[in-house]
């Protein structure tokens, strides 16, 4: 982001390589594109990150939203969301962005859920070993990731754009 001194394609490089690097180093696809956005963001915060343990693999490996979507939407929310429970017109504008997310995520991907875009049941022990094991994982996961984390920079970086292009119409 402009802020932070890169352009919008170098945001959305930095954000993939960040969080695909963490997805295979240590796994956990909303861990690893939360602990990237907070890196690049400076919004670090080990309770947002522990919150997000849960979500891998579609929440708890159940195949339901993808982790690193769920992701996503909270890095958003970190960043535009209400920070009290009375700011109802911030609490509707945080739609938006989220919206443009996760239409950008099901072009992409086809579906919002892990299930669907692995093609794994991850509550199969046996299904789930050979995804790890035969390294679709690192490949699969990787990718899912970091595409999704150049989702999430290309959505904050247009974001900021159409904030500071409506704060330049009011002066």
């Amino acid at each position: 982001m402009k802020s932070l001194g890169m352009t919008k394609e170098q945001f959305m490089d930095r954000a993939a390589e960040l969080a695909s690097h963490n997805e295979v180093l240590f796994k956990g696809c909303s861990q690893a594109i939360l602990a990237a956005f907070q890196e690049l963001l400076g919004l670090k915060d080990l309770l947002t990150l522990k919150a997000a343990s849960g979500f891998a693999g579609g929440i708890a490996r159940q195949g339901a939203t993808c982790g690193a979507l769920i992701a996503g939407v909270m890095v958003i929310g970190m960043k535009y969301g209400r920070s009290n429970l009375e700011d109802y017109d911030t609490f509707q504008r945080g739609f938006e962005p989220v919206v443009k997310l996760c239409s950008m995520f099901r072009d992409e991907f086809g579906s919002l859920d892990c299930r669907d875009i692995t093609g794994v049941n991850m509550l199969d022990p046996e299904e789930t070993r050979k995804f790890y094991s035969s390294g679709r994982h690192d490949r699969e996961c990787a990718v899912v990731v970091g595409k999704t984390a150049r989702m999430v920079a290309s959505v904050l970086f247009d974001t900021e754009e159409a904030l500071l292009f409506n704060l330049s119409k009011l002066r």
